[in-house]
C-alpha cells in the first residue's frame, strides 16, 4: 500500500519529547516494516507539490498542525484521508479542566464564552502571569476559529483515529461525527519489553513520575509520597514552579533527573518499584503509563479523565484512585506492602500491554482502517 505520511517536523520526530511525536515515529517505523510504501512529508506544502504528480493510495495525517490544509489538498485531489488525533482539539486549552482546585474541575464542552473565560483567567497555567493572560485573551477569537476549522476538517476526512475512548467522547461532543471515529491506542515500541543490563537504583523505595507540570499532577504525587515513610520520588522533566513546591514538601526525598532519552526512560521504569500517573487534565493517552506496563512496573493512576483509566482495570492491571491524595497514597502504599498484589499487577499489565499496545499490533490496526476506507 502506498501511504503518504504527513506530520509537522516529521524529520525530527526522534528528537521530540511529546507523546504524539514519539508515537508518530514508532508508527512510521512499523508501517514501513510491514511492507508498506511509506513516503514522509514535513508539511502540507510538500504534500501539495507532490500529490499532483503521483497519487498515493491514502494519506495519513498525524497530529493536528496543518491538518486543515491537508484535508483541503486531499479533497481537491480526490485522495482518501485518515487523520490521527493525538490531542484534545475539542478544547481551546487542550485540557478540559479548570484550574480552581488542586485536582482541577472537569469542563466537558467548549463555547466561545467559556474559551474567553479560560484564557482570561489563565487556567492553562499553574502560576499565570498577567502577560500570558493578556496574550491568550487577545488570541481567543483565533483559538476558537481554528478549533472550528479543525472540527469541520475532521468531518470531511474519511476516517478519524482517536487514541482513547475519552478522546472519542470529547471530540464527539464538539461536533465530530462519531461514526467516522475508530479508537486505536498509541503504539509502544517492544523495545521496552527487554530489561536494561543494570538498574539505576538499588532497593525498593522508588516511585517514578515523568513530569513536573501541575496538569500532570506532579504536586499530587509529591503530596501522596509525603504521607508515606521511606519512599523517594524520582521526577523527570524540565524545571517548573511545581518542582519548587515538590522540593519544599519532600526535601531530599525528591530526586530530579531532568529530561530523559528513550533509553534512559527505560532504565528508570525498570529501576522504579512503581510508576505514578496522577494527571489532572484529560489525558488523550499518556505514554508513560503504557511504557511502564510494557516494562512490568505497576502503575498508580487517577480515575475518570482518560489516559490509564481508559484502558487499565483496578487491581488487575493497575491501581486506580479517586481524586483524593489520601486515597492515592494508600494505593501506592499497597504496592510497597503487598507482594502478591504487586506481582499480579506487574504480570497482568505487561501481558495486556504486549497484546494491546505493541507497535506491530497497532500498525496492523491502521492497515485494517486503510483497507476499509479504500473498499468504500
Amino acid at each position: 500500500m502506498k501511504i503518504y505520511f504527513i506530520s509537522k517536523d516529521v524529520k525530527n520526530l526522534a528528537n521530540k519529547a511529546s507523546g504524539g511525536g514519539k508515537s508518530s515515529e514508532t508508527l512510521l517505523k512499523y508501517l514501513t516494516e510491514l511492507g508498506n510504501d511509506v513516503k514522509i512529508f514535513n508539511s502540507a506544502s510538500e504534500l501539495k507539490s507532490d500529490i499532483k504528480s503521483e497519487k498515493p493510495d491514502i494519506v495519513l495525517h498525524q497530529n493536528i498542525q496543518e491538518m486543515v490544509r491537508t484535508q483541503r489538498i486531499c479533497e481537491k485531489n480526490d485522495v482518501p484521508l485518515v487523520v490521527t488525533v493525538n490531542s484534545f482539539i475539542s478544547c481551546c486549552t487542550s485540557m478540559h479542566i479548570i484550574n480552581r482546585t488542586k485536582y482541577g474541575e472537569p469542563c466537558y464542552k467548549c463555547s466561545f464564552l467559556k474559551c474567553f473565560k479560560c484564557m482570561f483567567s489563565g487556567i492553562k497555567y499553574a502560576y499565570p502571569s498577567i502577560h500570558l493572560r493578556i496574550r491568550d485573551t487577545l488570541l481567543t477569537p483565533a483559538y476558537y476559529t481554528i478549533r472550528g476549522l479543525r472540527i469541520r476538517a475532521l468531518n470531511k476526512a474519511d476516517k478519524v483515529i482517536c487514541i482513547s475512548p475519552t478522546m472519542k467522547k470529547m471530540i464527539g461532543l464538539a461536533g465530530v461525527d462519531t461514526q467516522k471515529i475508530e479508537v486505536i491506542p498509541q503504539p509502544v515500541d517492544p523495545y521496552f519489553l527487554n530489561p536494561p543490563e543494570s538498574n539505576i537504583f538499588e532497593g525498593l523505595d522508588i516511585a517514578f513520575i515523568s513530569s513536573t507540570h501541575w496538569f500532570k499532577g506532579a504536586h499530587l504525587a509529591a503530596e501522596a509520597i509525603s504521607k508515606l515513610n521511606n519512599i523517594r520520588l524520582v521526577i523527570a522533566g524540565g524545571d517548573t514552579k511545581t518542582g519548587n513546591y515538590i522540593k519544599q514538601i519532600l526535601a531530599d526525598r525528591a530526586i530530579f533527573v531532568g529530561m530523559l532519552s528513550k533509553e534512559e526512560m527505560k532504565k528508570y521504569y525498570y529501576s522504579a518499584h512503581v510508576v505514578l500517573f496522577p494527571s489532572i487534565w484529560f489525558e488523550a493517552f499518556g505514554r508513560t503509563w503504557a511504557e511502564a506496563c510494557m516494562c512490568g512496573t505497576p502503575v498508580v493512576a487517577f480515575k475518570g479523565r482518560g489516559g490509564a483509566s481508559d484502558y487499565l482495570k483496578h487491581e488487575e492491571t493497575a491501581l486506580l484512585s479517586d481524586y483524593d491524595v489520601d486515597e492515592y497514597a494508600e494505593q501506592i502504599k499497597r504496592l510497597f506492602e503487598d507482594e502478591v498484589l504487586y506481582r499480579k499487577i506487574s504480570r497482568n499489565a505487561r501481558e495486556y500491554a504486549k497484546k494491546n499496545f505493541s507497535a506491530e499490533v497497532i500498525a496492523k490496526k491502521y492497515e485494517k482502517v486503510f483497507e476499509e476506507v479504500l473498499e468504500k
